[in-house]
């Protein structure tokens, strides 16, 4: 394909998604003018540089930088200057669903008073959502299991023996004892038993529900009344029942103690696991530009961060750098006269498409990288300057015989929300003099954008 066209293609794509990424930004926080401000976390799990601030749900800052306070957090955030921040001000932490990220919310007040002043801190109150209820769950559980070792303790004596026996025994002999009483009575427990009988029937009289004579008028209507209670009485003697017998989720935390264990360690296993998704961030970089030497120069990069200070690198990039093979044929064509003509041709095969796989760990504003450079091995050593949007490098792969080393020098510098260009030395130490330089145009979104973008494309 002419490279004029795969250029213009190329091009006309990288408007298209700058249209779009103006369209799903248009409301985000990085526009105007902002104010900067303070705030102090005991516990900044799941909160990176660039995390939203949100006023009623939606974003109006962002953090800037997070350090190291003593054994607190402190977050320096910026908020658009539209937005009046008064001493009633207070951040609270929330979290989106289930397993998804944090943010923080912040709660303008009365609105009453002056502005606070650049640098101000403002205080934050504990946060809420999943992590907060597996704590609660988690104490629950544990009350649970003192409460049922109260009641397997007071089932026993002094010496540790079951008093259920000494309580069965007991009834026994009650009974015995109810029995001794009757034998001879008989004829005085059949007329106590008749007048028990007459009185029932009497109350049973008065409050049938569907007597219309009788003489307690208001009265009948605790016959419905009574049908509730013996139906919600008999519920209750099934629940206890199974309960007693170690049946469903209540009965099983009663009468077994590693049932309490396990659930308490399938919490806190579940809240590691969302403690480490919302770890995870995401930086997406496409560009495109022209070399002095070779033509064009097309890059897609994704570097995933595990942690702050671990990320792994994966890219595709299309130029015509690298190895290159060279195959000969010869063809013969017969002239009049029956001699043949020897004629020839060479074709240069070159790989243009080429991929990035690299392993980096961070380390403040450097970071150190190894692996695949455009299917080469190589290593990397990036500084990144975030309050200006700048990144700067080297790069040494390619190791030609007959070239040597390709060392590159790279910057990247952001020109405006999501849009930055890109300058680059290629071969800056080539043995046979093919030194160049590339010029590119592209866009890098975060985590949070592509979140936007795809919550746009999801309506």
């Amino acid at each position: 394909m002419n490279p004029l066209k795969v250029g213009l293609l190329t091009l006309v794509a990288l408007a298209s998604v700058v249209v779009m990424s103006l369209k799903i930004t248009q409301n985000q926080s990085g526009f105007g003018q902002h104010v900067r401000y303070k705030t102090i976390l005991e516990d900044a799990s799941g909160i990176f540089e660039k995390t939203p601030i949100k006023v009623a749900g939606i974003n109006a800052g962002r953090i800037k930088k997070i350090e190291l306070e003593g054994n607190k957090a402190l977050l320096t955030f910026e908020m658009l200057e539209a937005i009046k921040i008064t001493p009633s001000a207070k951040l609270k932490i929330k979290s989106v669903g289930l397993l998804g990220d944090k943010f923080i919310d912040l709660d303008l007040g009365d609105q009453k008073g002056d502005r606070l002043p650049e640098g101000t801190l403002i205080l934050t109150e504990p946060g809420e959502g999943f992590d907060s209820l597996a704590k609660d769950a988690s104490a629950v559980l544990k009350d649970v299991k003192e409460i049922t070792g109260n009641i397997k303790a007071a089932l026993r004596d002094d010496q540790g023996r079951n008093m259920i026996k000494e309580i069965v025994e007991n009834i026994s002999e009650v009974t015995r004892s109810l029995r001794r009483i009757t034998d001879g009575n008989e004829e005085k427990v059949n007329r106590i038993i008749d007048d028990v009988e007459a009185l029932t029937s009497q109350l049973a009289h008065e409050t049938d529900r569907h007597q219309k004579d009788s003489l307690m008028g208001d009265l009948s209507k605790i016959g419905p009344i009574l049908d509730k209670v013996d139906a919600t009485v008999n519920d209750l003697k099934i629940i206890v029942a199974d309960v007693k017998e170690g049946k469903g989720t209540v009965g099983k935390l009663l009468r077994d103690d590693a049932v309490v264990d396990q659930v308490s360690q399938t919490l806190s296993s579940v809240n590691r696991l969302v403690n480490r998704i919302n770890n995870i961030e995401a930086d997406i970089g496409l560009s495109t530009g022209a070399n002095t030497r070779i033509g064009s120069d097309t890059r897609f990069e994704l570097d995933i961060y595990p942690a702050p200070e671990r990320f792994f690198r994966l890219g595709v990039v299309t130029n015509d750098f690298g190895p290159q093979t060279e195959t000969e044929t010869d063809t013969y064509t017969t002239v009049d006269g029956g001699e043949e003509s020897k004629k020839s041709v060479r074709k240069i095969n070159k790989t243009n498409f080429k991929f990035n796989f690299q392993i980096g760990r961070r380390i403040q504003r450097f970071a150190l990288r190894a692996g695949l450079i455009e299917s080469t091995g190589g290593v990397g050593l990036d500084y990144f300057v975030p309050d200006f949007g700048i990144r700067t490098g080297l790069e040494l792969f390619d190791y030609q015989k007959d070239a040597g080393p390709n060392l590159r020098w790279y910057s990247e510098i952001k020109i405006w929300n999501v849009m930055f260009t890109r300058l680059a030395g290629e071969d800056l130490i080539s043995k046979d003099g093919k030194t160049s330089a590339t010029i590119s145009l592209g866009l890098r979104f975060t985590d949070q954008d592509l979140a936007a973008l795809i919550g746009l494309f999801a309506r």
